[in-house]
């Protein structure tokens, strides 16, 4: 009964996980329309689209695995500090930290390409200060709040558009699994 009252309400959970939602699957459909012209050339229509349904359902797995962080940080820091701003404190936390690991996802071009200065203790430790000073000038810089809300309230809108999305193609797979 305690761990029920410090889990966020569905409709704080609700513009996070949008944010969420919108970062994740701009940035598969940028990627794979960027590799589009290449899979025209030894991949049938079929087969693109399988791996298009393969990466909506991935997608859907990845936003749900995301939302758990901020929820487990609602859970386990006290109430004033992160559930009473979930949408606030847990927007300011998914933005830049994705944003972090996209940065970081784009410099992986091959294994000799390797960024090892994004892993060296001194750069995860500098990353991680940014990410929770950002996290903390949130909650309490007023048009910060605002800025922050404003952005994931207008991003349920994407919530609409690809769960629909991901339900179809997760149905797809389980149809293309069993038949």
């Amino acid at each position: 009964m305690f761990l029920f009252k410090r889990i966020p309400t569905r409709d704080q959970i609700t513009p996070v996980y949008a944010v969420i939602v919108q970062i994740i699957y701009i940035w598969t459909i940028l990627w794979f329309f960027w590799k589009l012209p290449s899979l025209l050339y030894y991949m049938t229509m079929g087969e693109i689209l399988a791996t298009l349904t393969y990466l909506l359902a991935t997608n859907l797995l990845e936003s749900l695995v995301i939302l758990c962080g901020p929820l487990f940080l609602s859970i386990i820091l006290p109430m004033k500090w992160f559930r009473d701003l979930f949408v606030v404190r847990g927007t300011a936390l998914i933005m830049p930290g994705l944003g972090y690991l996209i940065y970081i996802a784009y410099h992986f071009q091959s294994r000799n390409e390797y960024p090892a200065i994004f892993f060296k203790w001194w750069s995860v430790s500098l990353a991680v200060f940014i990410l929770f000073a950002f996290v903390f000038f949130a909650g309490r810089v007023n048009i910060l709040r605002k800025v922050i809300e404003f952005i994931a309230d207008r991003a349920v809108i994407f919530l609409y558009i690809f769960i629909p999305l991901s339900v179809v193609s997760v149905l797809a797979i389980l149809f293309r699994l069993i038949f």
